[in-house]
């Protein structure tokens, strides 16, 4: 274990706060030696918990990195260890200071939106979550499952999903009317009050209240048989048909109607995913992922701390079931339930349905993990589809993508990208200025090509699996004939041409034609594209370093930043021709203006 470093002998202020600590219950801010804040944490009694920050000698690597920048300490004394567990979490919320626990949800995953606060609410798919009055149901998992609910929504409610003003004054309703998707408030068909038990109707059923739905459906039909409005009657009959048929085909998540949520957790290469499953009157509603950075395990500690993120914006449920035992469980739960208004327990199942729950969880996190940081395994398969379709006789781990970039001929300038198991290799990404300024694509390929590998040839450095050329078979004939001078006619390469994205390979004129649809040509076209990117971003700052040549960078010893004053005071050249010495030294110094002055006399 590496020794852990510290600011103990350069700060004037820590080892002085180190001695002197309290023996009380309260929160601890560490901030570096700007002044920013690191890290907000609480303690049972600040002076042990303080000092082990910087007494311990194994520390996980986030944590070392968090010690090795610590310059100052603020304490904040509190009564209890509870008032110290709310304070660390509202200083938290305030500042989310970046060594401490920073959950990321899955927020990209769409939600069913019912605008509550509006008089004539109406339903739709987002996935934007906003502090607007409005209800919303999710995140739904896959996505599709949004739109089929907000689709049975509309058959089972007549809901409205359109942007139109309500009135009752428009001409005609649309074909959502006829179609029973919607009862038409906009013509007056229905009024505020009916509407808004229909959005009452639609809620129970977002929320997985089937009981008290059929109640409301069964008690909205009778009502309606006894006044003999018999049409009305029959669509609440058959919304509770179909509700009572759908809540039957969704699977019961538990016999157990406590209201519970379940953590499970996995790691992978320092980052965790903590997926969390919402069962509500004993059926799965919900369900959420959290991915945390810098986390070597999943460990108390770190339970606790999303626990607390998540409980301080949302009240907890009765029960939680996790895979271990959070840091300090008991005062969690006194502050979770102090939060609820009762009492809410902290459980690690063993056996039976609980633990099947858990399973379910942490095999959901897995899941996460892979499909979101896990790509390495995918561009495998993709690499050796790339192999397989070039004939390539190694795996194209490591490709090369030249492109070319140029104004009318100017600027003229070549970029060449590096990707490495199919993810970009920036650091290894160069950059050129042609020698010559000529609009001639294949001799500025020819002359990109041979500077990368001459200088790779030089320094004895490893040529990439696949060599790639944006452009046709004059710009893949120009490279060719570049590695041959170069001795280096064994390497791969080929050409990908931008207007119907074929391949091109050395010594066939016959191009390739991959699917659209392929990863394979996905990837091609990443790399291209980034190449076209980086090769842009070079020719545009170049010519904006041209634009900004004037008449005043001209003089001996003004450069351009020189100029830029003298421009923004003066206004043109000619102004400061004629301005006073004084006036030039208030604006670039004495120096810089003796220069000015020498340039603007005449000689004799």
């Amino acid at each position: 274990m590496a020794a852990i470093r510290t600011n103990l002998e350069k700060s004037p202020f820590l080892k002085r706060k180190l001695g002197d600590l309290p023996l009380r219950p309260g929160c601890y801010l560490y901030r570096d030696e700007g002044g920013n804040l690191l890290y907000v944490g609480k303690a049972k009694v600040l002076r042990n918990r303080v000092k082990s920050y910087f007494q311990q000698k194994r520390l996980d690597a986030k944590t070392r990195r968090l010690v090795a920048r610590i310059w100052d300490i603020e304490l904040i004394v509190c009564d209890t260890e509870l008032e110290a567990l709310v304070l660390e979490n509202n200083l938290i919320k305030e500042h989310w200071p970046p060594f401490n626990i920073l959950l990321k949800d899955d927020k990209s995953y769409p939600y069913v939106k019912l605008t509550w606060k509006e008089a004539f609410p109406k339903v739709f798919v987002t996935r934007k979550v906003r502090k607007d009055g409005s209800l919303y149901f999710g995140p739904f998992f896959p996505a599709s499952t949004a739109y089929r609910t907000a689709e049975l929504v509309y058959r089972f409610f007549q809901i409205r999903d359109c942007d139109i003003d309500i009135d009752g004054k428009r001409g005609r309703a649309c074909l959502k009317y006829q179609l029973h998707r919607c009862t038409a408030p906009c013509i007056a068909a229905v009024g505020q009050e009916a509407y808004r038990e229909q959005a009452k109707e639609a809620r129970l059923f977002l929320e997985g209240k089937r009981d008290e739905l059929k109640a409301r459906l069964e008690a909205a039909m009778w009502k309606a048989s006894e006044a003999a409005a018999f049409e009305q009657a029959t669509q609440h009959r058959d919304a509770l048909q179909q509700v009572d048929a759908w809540f039957t085909r969704q699977k019961a998540a538990s016999a157990d109607l406590e209201d519970t949520d379940v953590y499970g957790s996995a790691v992978l290469d320092g980052r965790a995913c903590v997926h969390r499953l919402m069962l509500r009157d004993g059926r799965m509603v919900g369900r959420q992922e959290y991915v945390l950075e810098d986390v070597e395990a999943f460990d108390g500690p770190v339970l606790a701390q999303v626990l607390q993120r998540v409980y301080s914006a949302d009240p907890a449920p009765a029960r939680i079931l996790a895979e271990i035992q959070p840091e300090d469980a008991d005062l969690l739960c006194e502050w979770m339930g102090s939060l609820r208004g009762t009492k809410v327990r902290l459980h690690v199942p063993q056996m039976g349905e609980k633990m099947d729950l858990l399973a379910m969880a942490q095999e959901n996190a897995r899941l996460a993990l892979e499909r979101k940081f896990e790509p390495a395994r995918l561009n495998e398969a993709v690499l050796e589809g790339l192999q397989a379709f070039l004939g390539l006789a190694h795996l194209p781990r490591r490709l090369e993508c030249f492109d070319i970039s140029h104004g009318q001929g100017r600027e003229v300038v070549a970029s060449c990208v590096v990707f490495t198991d199919g993810v970009p290799d920036k650091a290894r990404y160069r950059r050129f200025k042609m020698t010559n300024e000529q609009n001639d694509d294949f001799a500025n390929m020819h002359e990109a090509v041979t500077r990368r590998y001459r200088r790779i040839q030089e320094e004895k450095k490893d040529f990439p699996d696949l060599v790639l050329i944006d452009g046709g078979l004059g710009q893949l004939h120009a490279a060719e004939a570049a590695l041959k001078e170069l001795g280096l006619e064994q390497l791969e390469l080929g050409s990908l041409a931008k207007k119907e994205e074929l391949v091109f390979r050395p010594g066939s004129s016959t191009a390739l034609k991959i699917p659209k649809s392929s990863p394979v040509l996905q990837l091609l076209q990443r790399i291209r594209d980034e190449a076209h990117r980086f090769a842009i971003t070079y020719h545009r700052a170049l010519r904006a370093k041209r634009t900004l040549q004037t008449e005043l960078t001209q003089i001996p010893g003004v450069g351009p930043a020189t100029a830029r004053k003298l421009l923004q005071t003066f206004g043109s050249a000619t102004q400061v021709r004629e301005a006073e010495e004084s006036t030039l030294v208030a604006a670039v110094g004495k120096a810089a203006a003796a220069k000015v002055v020498t340039w603007r006399t005449p000689r004799p």
